[in-house]
């Protein structure tokens, strides 16, 4: 947005034209924002007159404490800025299946949605979340130091903090490395962003050099429970109440953050939204030290910072003038404090003026309740293609706007009645997705802008520039995103982005083909987003495979059709792991593309694609058993990977299941966190039980230690153990087999170090501990430096069945295409071997 004055003016006259502009990078959201209250707009206000800002530096989605967040936001209503070093796709995954990328792109929204409810802005480093990390030397070996550090010291530079806070202390006492890191990364930060030999690249490109005034840890007592106490006898701490209430917002901070950290739904982290006093510590770590007891004291945050910019009287005037009643009396002062920003000359400093400028055309739409929207009755558009738009104006108060124009043509605006005028606009070339996948990747996410290191998300390539003019000349220019609005019967009106798609989709049922037999059949969907004819579907051979086509021919597509298409594929001599890359061809057309959709109702649908190549392996894996019970829990993708190895998969709701019907299964396997999601397995577990006893094969894998646990640890299995945080991060790690004649390491398959080769991200986490004699631990592994843990799978014969627990990272490595993985997985659903 940009907004300029000509001469001052009461509003009379608005226009409607196309142009561009390009927001900054901090102020993309992707839900189309809300018209705030009467009272909201006052809080607004107030705002204008405060200078201030803090950034606070975690590692992951999740770590921010949004209770500070949303006090220092709005209590002390300073700009406030999370900074994330990863987008957490090395997590788990509490509602659905997506893992790595797919968990970035949640987790990413996710946060996006928390700082639109506590007021904050987001931002990222280029590190890439590879798991537990156990120490920060190990993160930094992986990431790069110099790399991340760099990217702190940019946003530092970008965002201009007066205060630092960071979540964690530099110490082990961090618990993990990706913590610790966070917490050295942002304490060097602080003293290199000011000095001009560091990372001088970033100075050639604009930025200029920051100087935060102070840093602070911010301490907890729930890793420290007397800190109270402690705190008290320690001239470096510092106290804030962030319990405080919000009149004018009607809530108090504490109740924003719990609705703020509420959006971590794929961490399960769902919090109260507490009232009353609410103290947080804070650690003062360098800088200069306030001399009160106010975090900022000494550091200025009126408009006297700005040199001849000072508008604090202006402002002061605007929120005492202020009518709730009448919101739109307003704005001939917002347009006359929009004139004085305007007006440089003297401020050779633009960065709050811009800010400011930005937070006052706000203001000037939201005071005449004025809703710009282009609207496409399509979810989708294809690349290339031309689309039908409606760009909708409304000023729904009183206001003297009174004419609207779209290129040439005025359409006058009326009170409170909406203008709708038809566009035919042109969709760009390039597909929309997360910005940060658009270049392969591994430790660390590439850009080919320098410039977007730091943002949270870039703006739908589908957009509407938009200006509003005013008769004196002021213009409010908007880049409109093209939405798509629909009602569903039960939830209502929903909203999403009208998403730029390529032509058609390839998609397979899976990502990694593991071929047990001579044979396998490769099913392939194709989806069309558009009319296609004379298509064909190509199919690249693998070295070492014997397939009965290449190319194969599918149909004349209608838009939204989806069609298959099947390949044999044969074993050769000398077969190996190869890769399918497919490809549908429409005359010069060529689309390599997949395209996958994430949706969840706290989210905006979400499309991103990834390159049509899926991998074949050749896998010597038995099994000795037809049939699967699978019982989910938290989401994973394990149920398909069993069927790959012939065995066919029934999924078991818990709630109706009898001993009964499980006996039908040779084996029943619990998917990922079941003891933690699925509250029927509480009265079920008892006939899981009686199922072993009978002769089933119950393998239940990894759950935490939690207060959701539907169930105590020690009644999971016949016997007792324990849940632990314990685990094996170094996916290289080598195994100690600890009972190498146990069936479950021999039978049907002959599990040697091999089949550990090649695996992914980690080994096992969440182990057992405190195992009772019955159970049979089968392997350890141990990170380097440490002590080897047994507790990643354990098994124990009960009447005539068997029960494994395994904290093995099945649900990472099966879809991942590891073959050792299927080997062993098979083991532990065959039918137990009888003397």
């Amino acid at each position: 947005m940009h907004f300029r004055s000509r001469r001052k003016a009461q509003l009379l006259l608005a226009m409607v034209l196309l142009c561009t502009w390009h927001l900054p990078l901090s102020a993309f959201g992707q839900r189309p924002a809300a018209q705030p209250s009467a009272s909201e707009i006052l809080h607004k206000m107030q705002k204008l007159n405060v200078l201030g800002s803090v950034l606070y530096i975690v590692a992951h989605p999740d770590d921010e404490n949004t209770r500070l967040i949303a006090w220092l936001a709005n209590g002390k209503k300073v700009r406030t800025g999370n900074l994330s070093l990863t987008r957490g796709d090395g997590g788990q995954n509490l509602i659905g299946p997506e893992l790595g990328d797919a968990l970035g792109i949640i987790r990413t929204q996710e946060l996006m949605e928390a700082r639109r409810i506590d007021g904050g802005e987001q931002f990222f480093t280029r590190a890439v979340d590879f798991g537990f990390s156990k120490n920060a030397a190990e993160s930094f070996e992986k990431w790069g130091k110099q790399e991340v550090l760099s990217d702190v010291v940019r946003v530092i530079r970008q965002f201009r903090p007066d205060v630092i806070i960071t979540r964690y202390p530099p110490t082990r006492e961090a618990g993990h490395g990706h913590h610790e890191a966070s917490a050295i990364l942002a304490a060097e930060a602080f003293d290199l962003a000011g000095d001009p030999k560091a990372f001088p690249e970033q100075l050639n490109e604009g930025l200029e050099v920051w100087h935060p005034r102070r840093l602070f840890f911010n301490g907890s007592t729930w890793w420290k429970k007397d800190l109270a106490e402690f705190v008290k006898n320690d001239p470096d701490w510092y106290t804030v109440d962030v319990g405080g209430y919000d009149p004018l917002l009607g809530l108090s901070y504490t109740e924003i953050a719990g609705r703020s950290r509420s959006m971590h739904k794929s961490q399960g982290f769902g919090a109260a939204e507490t009232r009353g006093e609410l103290i947080e510590y804070l650690h003062f770590e360098k800088g200069d030290k306030p001399k009160g007891t106010d975090i900022f004291e000494g550091i200025d945050m009126t408009w006297g910072r700005v040199p001849g910019g000072d508008l604090g009287s202006q402002v002061r005037t605007l929120a005492a003038n202020y009518s709730q009643n009448e919101p739109e009396r307003s704005t001939a002062e917002l347009l006359t404090i929009n004139g004085l920003l305007s007006n440089r000359d003297k401020t050779p400093d633009p960065h709050w003026i811009d800010i400011k400028q930005r937070d006052v055309e706000q203001l000037l739409l939201q005071v005449n309740g004025i809703n710009l929207e282009a609207l496409c009755s399509t979810p989708t558009v294809v690349t290339g293609t031309s689309a039908k738009v409606d760009l909708s104006v409304v000023s729904r108060r009183p206001s003297k706007i009174s004419a609207v124009s779209a290129k040439e043509t005025a359409v006058a605006l009326e009170p409170n009645r909406t203008v709708t005028i038809p566009l035919t606009l042109t969709a760009p070339v390039e597909a929309d997705g997360p910005f940060w996948l658009e270049l392969p990747h591994n430790d660390l996410y590439r850009f080919s802008e320098k410039r977007n290191i730091g943002a949270p998300v870039l703006p739908a390539h589908f957009q509407v520039p938009c200006t509003l003019r005013f008769e004196d000349g002021t213009t409010v220019i908007r880049q409109l995103t093209v939405l798509h609005r629909w009602v569903d019967r039960v939830k209502g009106e929903q909203v999403r982005e009208c998403h730029v798609t390529p032509p058609t989709s390839v998609y397979p049922r899976r990502g990694a083909f593991m071929v047990v037999q001579d044979s396998q059949v490769v099913d392939l969907g194709i989806e069309a987003y558009t009319e296609l004819h004379d298509c064909k579907v190509h199919c690249e051979k693998p070295y070492g495979w014997v397939m009965n086509a290449m190319e194969q021919e599918i149909p004349d597509l209608h838009q939204g059709d989806k069609v298959g298409a099947e390949y044999l594929f044969i074993k050769d001599e000398g077969c190996e792991e190869g890769t399918l890359e497919l490809s549908v061809r429409t005359g010069n057309s060529v689309d390599r593309r997949t395209q996958r959709n994430i949706t969840y109702d706290h989210l905006m649908p979400q499309v991103y694609s990834t390159p049509a190549v899926f991998k074949i392996v050749p896998v010597d894996a038995k099994v000795n058993i037809k049939t699967v019970g699978y019982i989910k829990g938290a989401g994973d993708d394990v149920p398909q990977a069993i069927e790959q190895l012939g065995v066919k998969v029934d999924i078991v709701d818990p709630a109706k299941a009898t001993l009964e019907s499980l006996q039908g299964y040779d084996a029943i396997v619990t998917g990922i966190r079941a003891y933690n999601t699925t509250k029927a397995l509480k009265d079920l577990n008892p006939v899981l039980m009686q199922y072993v006893e009978q002769g089933g094969t119950l393998v239940v894998q990894y759950n935490t230690k939690s207060s959701d646990m539907v169930l105590p640890d020690t009644l999971f299995g016949p016997y007792p153990f324990s849940l632990t945080r314990d685990r094996v991060t170094v996916e290289e790690a080598p195994p100690t087999f600890l009972a190498k004649d146990h069936p479950l390491l021999n039978t049907p398959n002959k599990i040697t170090e091999k089949d550990f080769e090649e695996w992914v991200q980690e080994r096992g986490l969440y182990f057992s501990g405190k195992l009772d004699p019955h159970y049979t631990p089968l392997i350890a592994w141990s990170d380097p430096g440490e002590q080897p843990l047994n507790g990643g799978l354990i098994a124990c014969d009960h009447g005539k069945g068997r029960y494994v627990y395994t904290g093995i990272s099945f649900f990472r490595q099966l879809p991942a295409g590891v073959p050792g993985a299927y080997r062993l997985f098979a083991n532990l659903i065959s039918k137990r071997s009888t003397p």
